[in-house]
């Protein structure tokens, strides 16, 4: 495979999974970690992938992300597709008025905040898109600060984890960038974002991971948690994985619906 056959291939996959290491690039085009690392350099100097540690992801993904401020909700809806809809729906269904929820990051969590509107509630989180799309005057909102993580749009460190040490929650909302079934492993992108994942989930009585079809069998660059740690998963129902290999506490959503 020559070299720009080979770097429209790396484009082509990073983009319909979000996230793949560098690892993973290697052994589907059959190169060495080394060419992927000095393939993906390249490309994201061509702007056409995120060069992160431990392998790419998408521009695409970077755009939303990274833009905070001048994204509407409606804006950021259209970069989420039906099944992270429905699953954000699905939810958010489960909160009550006088609960205090964590949101973590991340696209398919951003998707809840339309259809928590009109609950009195509290929502606490680290995520800048949150923020930015909140817009109702029935919750509170609070906003832990840190050391902000521009293409995520979160923050991040000792400030924001000692920040959220201060609230206990009903429910926490996590998101990921990948599940492994087999393994019951789910994955982060970032060693930073982990640790706020890990102490969200100590601190509420019950965590829900988001996760659309799109995450399953994609490999992030660390597991921080197993499948079997949280009360429910919810995602659509196009996983495609065999029945025996989804996890009772998995909730699919019919998103004909």
């Amino acid at each position: 495979m020559i070299t720009d056959e080979r770097y429209a291939k790396i484009v082509e996959i990073t983009n319909s999974r979000g996230f793949i290491s560098t690892r993973e690039l290697a052994q589907k085009l059959n190169v060495t970690e080394t060419t992927i690392r000095r393939d993906c350099d390249e490309l994201s100097k061509k702007n056409l992938i995120i060069r992160v540690h431990g392998g790419a992801k998408s521009i695409q993904y970077r755009n939303i992300l990274s833009d905070r401020n001048e994204k509407t909700m409606k804006d950021h809806m259209l970069f989420s597709s039906k099944e992270k809809n429905a699953v954000a729906r699905r939810a958010a269904s489960i909160v009550e008025d006088g609960n205090c929820i964590f949101l973590d990051g991340g696209t398919s969590i951003v998707a809840m905040l339309k259809y928590l509107e009109g609950k009195k509630i509290k929502i606490v989180t680290h995520s800048k898109l949150i923020v930015s799309n909140f817009q109702d005057y029935n919750a509170e909102l609070f906003c832990i600060g840190g050391k902000l993580i521009p293409e995520f749009a979160m923050c991040t460190g000792p400030l924001t984890l000692s920040g959220l040490e201060r609230f206990n929650f009903d429910y926490a909302f996590i998101g990921c960038a990948g599940i492994d079934l087999k393994r019951k492993l789910v994955y982060t992108v970032e060693m930073d974002t982990m640790a706020i994942k890990q102490k969200a989930m100590s601190l509420a009585k019950k965590s829900y991971l988001l996760a659309d079809s799109s995450k399953f069998n994609v490999t992030g660059f660390c597991s921080f948690i197993s499948t079997d740690d949280f009360e429910a998963i919810f995602s659509d129902n196009q996983i495609n994985a065999d029945a025996k290999d989804i996890p009772d506490n998995f909730i699919l959503i019919d998103t004909n619906i």
